[in-house]
């Protein structure tokens, strides 16, 4: 359990507390320890094994005592307990911005509301006893959450659905098996996990699937299909078909609807029907093609191959008439992680071991950016602490027997008027210069848009990160103008990050095709906190790939001598 987890944990409680109407002083105590843990450089952890807990600013004895309850156990009983005094249902509201704790504790008490549902009510109703200002926010985090609860992060649903798909190829009767849907096509946030599945016994294995053990609920089935809640809160939709309908359906099945309309428009012009159960000729014998695989359609249909990621009827079909469609990005074309944070700041894990790591994966090189100092934010390495770590760094580079580099960057904060807060002496020293922000997104929109172009005009940045600021399934984006970011990064040969973290995803895929269009080189950065997470890179490229990203668009496709000449001539250029 990480710092976070648990600063959520002691926020949370002092929500309960203050909608109890509890002691102001407990309830200032755990708001208190939650800010400093939020900003904590050390982790709790280390510091409970130093038994070095009670030194941090606001965490006193009991405090401590409940981090290693937290630590070790993995739950807090008093916390437990808390939740246990009110309806279960009204946590979420407790999570929501518009409303403070002693509000909910009102429409308990005095409305009856022990939900969302019963909120949601409430307020197409007319019934919520607020003004109009609190009104409106709570209807935007209504409409937020109604979003979200079919929505899943594509970081989380794709290893769970992959797991599933692999369970589900060892029945018997599964000839063959694939994800399909929003899933297959990278999406950012997915709805219902869909499969595919070919069975010489379609309704047999539909019978089968609803009877495994991870099976929680049947919410709805027919002989070729069903839909299904999973013992880990997944919806599920399954198709079984024959085999000689496998690649028509999982066509149909991953869609998008746009973009299968568009296909089935085509079809009819050239005297076929395209349905999710074949590809059949419009004449008297409605005879049917039949096809091995999805290419073999588009091949009737006089198109080269679309993959998944670009199925949105965004231009793809009219590309592909064209002989016009990129060559995108693979994983294999990924050398190194250009955004990885080491133990030295926040990570989980010290320098050998991500070079360690970095090398199972093929990468060539790993760019070390732990974050430096700032006071906004009141966390990140000091000028001192930064200057040893690039001498570590150097050093580890010598003696490792590896052909992979560590590249000694740091993601810089930006204040608020736009400088890169690092000294230039250190700048210089660095391989690699990430700048970013992490406070101020509430600013107007001229300003913090100015923030970021004057960062990335300065000479030794190389990469923004994460430039819209975005957090999936949050509500709200800071109100950045994307495309002045993007003409700023053309101007200045800076780089724009797509953030593989399974939490951004950022750039997302809209922007990454217009600074694509526009000739901005891009970066992948796995934004990686512990080795285990630098593989959620392949998410960075999914992104990549629904912007029409090719390789040689992107920074850490380059070999280790051609990433540092490329670097190298940016800071040239921009000195003289």
């Amino acid at each position: 359990m990480h710092n976070q987890q648990i600063s959520s944990i002691f926020r949370e409680i002092a929500s309960l507390l203050a909608m109890q109407g509890d002691d102001p002083f407990r309830i200032r105590a755990y708001r208190r320890a939650a800010r400093t843990l939020d900003h904590l450089r050390e982790s709790l952890r280390s510091l409970a094994q130093r038994k070095a807990l009670e030194t941090v600013p606001d965490i006193g004895k009991t405090l401590a005592r409940e981090i290693v309850e937290l630590l070790e156990t993995g739950r807090l009983r008093y916390h437990e307990h808390l939740k246990t005094t009110v309806p279960e249902g009204l946590l979420p509201l407790l999570h929501l911005p518009s409303l403070s704790p002693e509000q909910v504790r009102t429409l308990w008490r005095r409305h009856g509301v022990t939900s969302m549902k019963h909120l949601v009510q409430k307020y197409q109703e007319g019934q919520l006893p607020f003004d109009t200002p609190t009104l409106d926010a709570v209807g935007k985090d209504i409409e937020t959450w109604q979003r979200r609860q079919h929505r899943m992060l594509l970081g989380m649903a794709l290893p769970r659905a992959e797991l599933l798909i692999h369970n589900l190829a060892r029945l018997p009767l599964v000839e063959r098996i694939s994800l399909a849907g929003s899933l297959r096509r990278s999406v950012d946030m997915v709805g219902d996990i869909n499969i595919v599945m070919a069975s010489p016994d379609p309704a047999r294995l539909i019978h089968l699937c609803t009877q495994q053990p991870e099976v929680q609920q049947v919410v709805t089935s027919t002989t070729t299909s069903t839909v299904v809640m999973t013992s880990e809160g997944l919806r599920v939709a399954l198709v079984a078909v024959s085999p000689q309908e496998f690649a028509p359906a999982l066509l149909h099945y991953t869609g998008s609807a746009t973009h299968i309309a568009a296909l089935q428009r085509l079809a009819q012009h050239r005297r076929w029907s395209l349905t999710a159960h074949g590809l059949y000729r419009l004449d008297a014998q409605n005879q049917m093609m039949v096809v091995g695989e999805e290419k073999d359609i588009y091949h009737l249909l006089g198109l080269p191959y679309i993959v998944p990621e670009l199925r949105e009827d965004s231009g793809e079909i009219e590309a592909a008439l064209a002989d016009a469609l990129p060559v995108l990005i693979t994983e294999a074309d990924i050398l190194g992680d250009l955004h990885v944070h080491s133990a030295w700041g926040n990570g989980a894990h010290g320098l050998p071991e991500i070079a360690q790591a970095a090398q199972k994966m093929g990468y060539q090189y790993v760019g070390i950016c732990d974050y430096t100092y700032s006071p906004a934010t009141g966390r990140g390495l000091t000028a001192a602490e930064l200057g040893k770590q690039i001498a570590a760094i150097r050093q580890l580079n010598s003696e490792l027997p590896t052909t992979c580099q560590l590249l000694a960057g740091a993601e810089v904060e930006i204040s608020a008027e736009g400088d890169v807060e690092l000294a230039e002496e250190l700048l210089q020293q660095l391989d690699l210069v990430i700048a970013a922000i992490h406070t101020g997104f509430k600013a107007p929109h001229k300003q913090l848009t100015r923030r970021l172009c004057k960062a990335m005009e300065h000479p030794l940045v190389h990469i923004l990160a994460h430039p819209a600021g975005r957090m999936l399934g949050t509500p709200g984006m800071p109100n950045i103008d994307i495309e002045a970011l993007c003409e700023t990064a053309v101007d200045t040969q800076t780089c724009l990050e797509i953030n593989s973290h399974i939490l951004r995803l950022d750039l997302q895929d809209t922007y990454v095709r217009y600074a694509k269009d526009l000739g901005v080189m891009l970066s992948l950065g796995s934004d990686a906190h512990s080795v285990q997470e630098m593989r959620s890179m392949r998410f960075g490229v999914g992104t990549a790939r629904r912007g029409w990203v090719e390789a040689r668009q992107v920074l850490n496709t380059l070999s280790t001598q051609a990433l540092r000449q490329r670097l190298k001539k940016r800071d040239a250029l921009h000195v003289c």
